[in-house]
């Protein structure tokens, strides 16, 4: 399975994308999104918090 790192704003999803790119990121390992989903909510001031969701495209 694949998972994204993917946050919601009035009712609009933004997914994380790669540098320079109009790819969404993806990851083959749940642990792996959640370690960087948590420094970037780490790091972020805003309200509206990064999380993982799998991928079922």
């Amino acid at each position: 399975m694949l998972y994204k790192i993917v946050r919601e704003a009035n009712g609009t999803k933004t997914y994380l994308k790669h540098s320079n790119s109009t790819s969404d990121m993806l990851f083959r390992n749940e642990t792996e999104a959640t370690d960087l989903m948590q420094k970037l909510n780490a790091q972020t001031k805003s309200e509206i918090q990064w999380s993982v969701q799998a991928c079922i495209d």
